[in-house]
This record gives structure tokens, sequence and C-alpha cells, in this order.
């Protein structure tokens, strides 16, 4: 007897927004620190609240792992170019350029375990719900969410067309031949994208999509406004103090 797997159930939308204007805020007040010991405390607490997420389970521990690796690795390939001048002698290191790489490093490295503690266990589809709250256009917020869905089936056609490729004695290499043939697949793949567009833009039609934006149904809350403008403004005072 096969047993049903408990289903995870989705935040209420008011906590959806909360938690991505949070993650948005704290993003712009991050990007804005050009102190490195705050910069380093704020990483430090990031790490904190995304090892509590993987502690409470909303967040692997493998996948907390590879998030942040893919993140330095880009801060990696940053080391090896901007902390280095060209002289006439050649390359040669910048104190500069080191500190902004420290900078960039930090911020980086902090907004993005912010925003993984904040949003973990969120989809795209929960993402860009809370956006369309928070007022990105509908339009755009139905784009997110169809560029995230149809990524995947990209993928997926990208695995088949190079499963068909392998099976057919295909073996890449540093040659004129490998190029050729790649930009042959990156073509079928685009080819693929369109026809796949045009059956998902008949798909929608057919089942009464409507582009046109929806008249807003809710009652206006001044008070969101309000709480919204006294946050930017104490956000902006802290800034100022501790630059």
């Amino acid at each position: 007897m096969r047993t049903a797997l408990p289903a995870t159930a989705t935040p209420p939308a008011p906590r959806l927004r909360l938690r991505l204007g949070t993650a948005v805020g704290i993003s712009v007040l991050l990007s804005q620190l050009t102190s490195p010991g705050l910069l380093l405390a704020a990483c430090a607490a990031g790490l904190l609240l995304a090892l509590a997420a993987s502690a409470n389970g909303v967040l692997p521990l493998h996948s907390l792992l590879r998030r942040i690796a893919s993140v330095n690795l880009f801060v990696a390939m940053l080391w090896l170019t901007l902390p280095w001048a060209l002289q006439g002698g050649g390359p040669q290191w910048s104190e500069a350029g080191a500190h902004h790489a420290l900078l960039i490093s930090l911020r980086t490295n902090a907004v993005a375990l912010g925003c993984m503690a904040l949003l973990a266990g969120l989809d795209a589809f929960a993402i860009a719900r809370a956006a369309a709250g928070l007022g990105l256009p509908s339009r755009l917020a139905r784009l997110l969410v169809l560029t995230v869905r149809y990524l995947g089936v990209l993928d997926d056609t990208r695995r088949r067309i190079d499963l068909a490729m392998r099976a057919r004695g295909f073996r890449p290499g540093a040659n004129r031949r490998t190029v050729a043939v790649l930009a042959q697949q990156l073509a079928l793949i685009l080819v693929h994208a369109m026809l796949r567009a045009e059956r998902v833009d008949l798909a929608l039609r057919a089942r009464a999509f409507a582009t046109a934006p929806q008249p807003a149904t809710r009652a206006p809350r001044p008070w969101r406004w309000a709480a919204g403008t006294a946050a930017l403004c104490l956000g902006s005072s802290l800034l100022w103090l501790l630059r």
C-alpha cells in the first residue's frame, strides 16, 4: 500500500510579501555598506540564518552548500582579475583593486546568504506571486513564472539532443568540426524553443488567457504605504549612520 507524501504548505500571501520585501530591502542596504567589518558581520549573520533554515528542513544542507559554492565561483573569478593593474612592466598587484574585490566579495556573500535564508522553501511561482503583491506588473510576474518553467523544458531538450548526437558517434574535441556541430545544436534548441513558445501561446489562448491587466478588487490600505515609507526612512538613516 502506497503512502501519500505530506504536502508542503504554502505560506500565506502577506508572509510571502513580507519575506520578499525584507530580502529586497536588506539587499539594497548591504549593497551600500563600505565597511568590511560590518559586511563580515552581515555575512556571519546570514550564514547563521541559512544554517538555521537548513536545520529546520526548509533548505537542505547540500543545496545550501552548492549555492554558496556557485556564488563564490564568481567571487574567485573576480579575484583573478580585479586586484591586478596593467603597468609598464606587466601586471602588478593593486591595493585599491584588492579592496574593491574584498568589498564586492563580502557584499555578494552577505546578500546571497540573506536571500537564501529569507526565501528558503519558496519556488519561482511563490516569489512571482509575492512580487506581484508588492507592485510588480502582472505581465512581468507571468513572464518570470513562464521563464522558470520552460528553462527546465529547454534543458531537457538539450539533454535529449545531446544523447542523440552521442548515439550517432559524436565526440566533442578541440577542432572545427566540434564547433560546427555545437553551433547546429544551439540552432536546433532555438528552433525547439520557438515551436514550444508558439504551442504555449496557442494553449493559453485556447484557455481564454487575457493579457490585459485585471482591475484591482482589493481596497486600498494607506497604512501599508505609510509603513513602507517609514521603513525606507529608517533604513536610510541607519545607512547614513553606518557610513
